[in-house]
């Protein structure tokens, strides 16, 4: 979901260039590929759910919020403050933190 995430930003930027709206939609090679890799995301999710139960498996899908900005980064020169480093370190510790958890069966 995160390179569908970093494909719909160039998108936008790709539409800045256009003129009209309608063709900034309809001729642009990046949204194509962003609802592709949205589609395929969402076609590795289901086949994620056959076979791990979905209390394992949701909260793995928070990394996209560690992900995706450290993709605008590398990718578009966008800047992280030091308060959204700290939520990610949050973030990783609760997907951790809910791992252990749920691995508990007792």
């Amino acid at each position: 979901m995160s390179i569908a995430q970093l494909l719909f930003k160039q998108a936008g930027l790709y539409a800045n260039g256009q003129a009209d709206w309608y063709m900034a939609l309809a001729l642009n090679p990046w949204l194509a590929s962003g609802l592709a890799a949205s589609m395929g995301g969402m076609g590795c999710w289901l086949f994620t759910l056959r076979s791990l139960p979905l209390s394992v498996a949701y909260p793995w899908t928070a990394l996209t919020y560690v992900i995706t900005p450290l993709g605008g980064v590398l990718l578009f020169g966008e800047v992280i403050t030091i308060k959204y480093v700290f939520g990610m370190v949050l973030v990783v510790t609760g997907i951790m933190v809910a791992n252990w958890a749920g691995g508990d069966t007792e």
